[in-house]
């Protein structure tokens, strides 16, 4: 099978996909390049159509601690915020996806062979990792074209397309600790963990798909526990 057809075959009929990928964990670099590319494009286009000055004041005005400081201070943040984050922005989209795929795929490297005894390679894993992330380059893809449909002023950076429930929360009266947690609960995060918990049945054969699934599910609770907690603390 080809790394295209992997692809393919990853969105739309996972099971032989992955269990070529379990045979040659190769090309894993088009998943991760894809989504690298997804999300700067999605970044950049951000900026050209809507820009940042709207959002960053947003996130100053549900600041409890920027209420804190005078409508000067305020206004000095915020301008110094808008000279650096059109350009780090990007660059944390470049390097964003190759920290997340390599400590996702240390975390269930350590799931998978310590606590389950399963005899998998870095590199089986974090091939399922990176095939397995696919279906948040559709979530950009999509995002891209609602902010393209809708006025930029009502597009939404955290919520673009509506797919998660933290959509569904007032930012402004909701603590930020359930936003966050219901942020996560998204129909694209749920179908990374089918593909998460397919890839990693098919790489460590004797262990069973709802085991793999039951225990992708489980890290992930625990990331959104540990998530929604640093929200809390800092909020």
């Amino acid at each position: 099978m080809g790394h295209l057809d992997r692809v393919i075959g990853t969105l739309f009929d996972p099971k032989p996909a992955f269990a070529d990928l379990a045979a040659r964990p190769t090309g894993w670099w088009l998943p991760l390049l894809l989504l690298m590319v997804v999300t700067v494009g999605y970044i950049f286009a951000f900026t050209q159509r809507v820009g940042w000055e709207r959002f960053m004041r947003q996130q100053l005005e549900q600041s409890p601690r920027a209420q804190q400081l005078s409508v000067e201070q305020r206004e000095q943040a915020l301008q110094q915020q808008l000279r650096f984050v059109p350009i780090l922005a990007p660059i944390q989209g470049t390097v964003a996806w190759p920290l997340i795929t390599l400590v996702t795929g240390g975390v269930f490297l350590f799931v998978f062979n310590i606590l389950l005894g399963a005899q998998l390679t870095f590199r089986q894993v974090y091939a399922v990792v990176c095939y397995g992330n696919l279906p948040n380059a559709l979530g950009g893809l999509l995002a891209v074209v609602v902010m393209f449909i809708k006025d930029p002023a009502d597009f939404d950076l955290q919520n673009p397309v509506a797919s998660n429930l933290g959509a569904f929360l007032d930012p402004t009266t909701t603590p930020k600790w359930l936003v966050s947690a219901g942020a996560s609960v998204d129909l694209f995060s749920v179908w990374c963990l089918l593909l998460l918990g397919t890839g990693f049945a098919a790489a460590a054969r004797k262990i069973s798909w709802s085991k793999s699934f039951t225990w992708v599910v489980i890290t992930w609770v625990l990331w959104v526990v540990v998530k929604s907690g640093a929200t809390w603390i800092f909020s």
